[in-house]
Formats: C-alpha cells, sequence, structure tokens
C-alpha cells in the first residue's frame, strides 16, 4: 500500500482554502488502496504529523496538542518521508500530495524542498511553479510566444513610483486593478476607479506581497481550461464566469453570492478550441507537469488574453479544475488517483 503524504496550511494568506481543499481531498482518498499521512504547516511554518479527524482541518482545529507531533522533513540520506523530532521515528513516505495554495508553497519554495527529500510530488516542478505564480514574468513569457496580456506594470511597496503609476493609468484609463505579484485567490486584488483609492489598495496589496502589478481592466468577461497530465495530456472543458456586479474576489470565489461559472462556457466551438490550443501550448512551452488551470479573458471584441495560471487552483469537490475535468470523464477520486500516477511516472 502507498503511504501518501497528504500536505495542508502554509505561510501563505491562502491557508484557508488550502484548510477546505485538503479536508476534501482526505475524505476522497480511498484508505484501501493508500495509507494517509496528514502533514499540517502552521501559519508561523511549523511543520506538524497531524493524527485526528479530517472535520478538525476543515474547522481549523487541528494544531491540538494531543493529535499533532512535530516532525522535519528528511534532507539527503537513504530514508525518505519526515522525522519525528521528539522520538527520532521515522515517517516513511511514497508520495507527496501537497494541497496548499499561494506565496511559500505554491511559488516553488516547497517544490524546492520536495526536490531535497527525493520524492516524487504531485504537481509542476519548482521553475514552472515559480514562473507561473509570478504574474510579470508569466505574462512576459506568453507574450514571447505571441499570446496576449492586459497591459500592465510591476511596482515594488519599498521603491515605489507613485509618477509611474499615475502615468499608466493617464494612458491606460480606469478601471485598472492593482494586484500583489505572487497569490491566489484574489487575495489583496482591488479594482480602482479613481486614483483617490490607490493608497488604501496599496496597503491591502502589501499583506499579500511586496510587488504588485496595476493591470489594465478587460471589458469583457473571464474563461478557465484545465489540464491534466504530463506527456499525455487531458483538456478539461472550458469554463466562463459570469459577474452581476465588481469582480470574481475572494468572497465571490468561494461564497458564490452575485456571480455564476458556465460550465461549458458559452462561447463558441471555435473560441472553445483555441483557449484550449493556446492554454495547451503554455502548459507544454513552461514545463508544468500534473496539473494546472489556465485563465484567460476574452474581450468584448473577441480578443483572447491571458489572464493567470494557477499550478495548484482550488481543489474541493466543486471547485472549478475538478469540474473541468469531471466534464471529460473523470470523478473526483479517480482525479485524485491519476494525480498520483502521474507523480510516479514524472519520476521514471
Amino acid at each position: 500500500m502507498k503511504k501518501i503524504a497528504v500536505l495542508f496550511g502554509g505561510k501563505s494568506s491562502e491557508y484557508e482554502v488550502s484548510l477546505k481543499s485538503a479536508f476534501a481531498v482526505l475524505e476522497a482518498l480511498d484508505s484501501k488502496k493508500y495509507d494517509i499521512i496528514k502533514i499540517g504547516i502552521t501559519r508561523t511554518g511549523d511543520w506538524y504529523h497531524f493524527t485526528g479527524e479530517n472535520e478538525s482541518i476543515c474547522m481549523d482545529l487541528w494544531q491540538q496538542v494531543e493529535v499533532c507531533q512535530k516532525v522535519s522533513p528528511i534532507i539527503g540520506g537513504e530514508q525518505h518521508g519526515f522525522l519525528l523530532q521528539e522520538t527520532n521515528q521515522l515517517l516513511q513516505v511514497d508520495i507527496l500530495f501537497p494541497i496548499l495554495h499561494g506565496e511559500f508553497v505554491e511559488d516553488g519554495c516547497l517544490q524546492g524542498v520536495f526536490e531535497w527529500m527525493e520524492l516524487p510530488y504531485v504537481g509542476c516542478k519548482t521553475a514552472a511553479s515559480a514562473v507561473c505564480m509570478n504574474k510579470e514574468m508569466t505574462h512576459r513569457f506568453a507574450n514571447s510566444i505571441g499570446i496576449k496580456t492586459t497591459p500592465s506594470i510591476r511596482c515594488d511597496t519599498h521603491n515605489l513610483d507613485v509618477q509611474e503609476i499615475h502615468r499608466f493609468i493617464q494612458k491606460e484609463q480606469f478601471p485598472v486593478f492593482i494586484k500583489p505579484l505572487r497569490g491566489g485567490s484574489s487575495k489583496g486584488i482591488n479594482r480602482l476607479t479613481e486614483m483617490a483609492q490607490l493608497p488604501q489598495a496599496i496597503e491591502a496589496v502589501k499583506e499579500v506581497d511586496t510587488q504588485f502589478v496595476i493591470e489594465k481592466s478587460v471589458d469583457g468577461f473571464e474563461v478557465g481550461c484545465g489540464i491534466l497530465g504530463n506527456d499525455e495530456l487531458i483538456i478539461g472543458a472550458v469554463d466562463e464566469i459570469e459577474l452581476a456586479e465588481g469582480f470574481f474576489d475572494y468572497t465571490e470565489k468561494y461564497q458564490m453570492l452575485s456571480s455564476s461559472i458556465h460550465l461549458p462556457a458559452r462561447i463558441s466551438e471555435d473560441m472553445k478550441r483555441e483557449v484550449c490550443y493556446q492554454a495547451e501550448r503554455l502548459y507544454r512551452l513552461l514545463g508544468c507537469q500534473g496539473l494546472a488551470r489556465v485563465d484567460f479573458f476574452i474581450s468584448r471584441e473577441g480578443e483572447l488574453m491571458l489572464n493567470e495560471i494557477n499550478t495548484m487552483p482550488g481543489f474541493t469537490d466543486n471547485s472549478r479544475y475538478p469540474s473541468m475535468l469531471k466534464a471529460k470523464g473523470y470523478s473526483y477520486s479517480e482525479l485524485l488517483d491519476r494525480l498520483i500516477e502521474l507523480a510516479e511516472e514524472a519520476e521514471k
């Protein structure tokens, strides 16, 4: 029986999202197939072996002394897995399944640790994770292969050039978005319609990242495409986000108060094929493995523009990525099985 370590939590603004995703994954993994080891990472970066009930993870009650033992990842040597610090006992692991989102955990940092552990792991490798998490680098790469993106500039809160921001907005006009350079789940994102909103938006984005992008708003709507695989790829169904107002912020993504997800997207078959084609190009050329969700904007004029690439998208059983693959015939549990297989195949 394969020993699967499911990792959750992390030093990220998306900590709560990870707990919800991990709960769904742990509930769906087949305990007859896998010996499941739960590894929680706190907001301060401490690693623990958690032996309690899955519901405690979802409610963020998992950090209790009686069900947690501090662990360290084993780096180098012949043993692979985690070391219980109090007893020096080995927790042997065959495959790592990180269900973590955002900075420090989806941006190549954690993937680098996995490489040192010399264990197969679900998802993209270090370089692809780092590039896809960085909005400016992703957009520059897309432009280099002929894929359009929205006009934007990168800013640094430690060396802020307010005049440059004013010039950009004067050229592109309101509304614009301010987004963390490295972040997901719409944390720290604000839509600006006047200059007076800028100082407060900068303070909000600083809670996620010291660097940010200011991006021209697209008069259109967002679509996404999920991809599964290493060499042979399964391209999921294209979905569409319909907004009644505002933008697809953190609250809308996880509560759906005034927005709707249409699957399949209400676009022409030709446009669906173009979305899938460009998503696959990006996935392959960036060296993605395992999974990713590629999101685009479609303008009112029918122009396709890259928004972002998520290398570990939300993973509750009703999240967008699993739904895209479900439309192609993969149940939630089958999807998890396939991701574990792909992690093994990537190491061969």
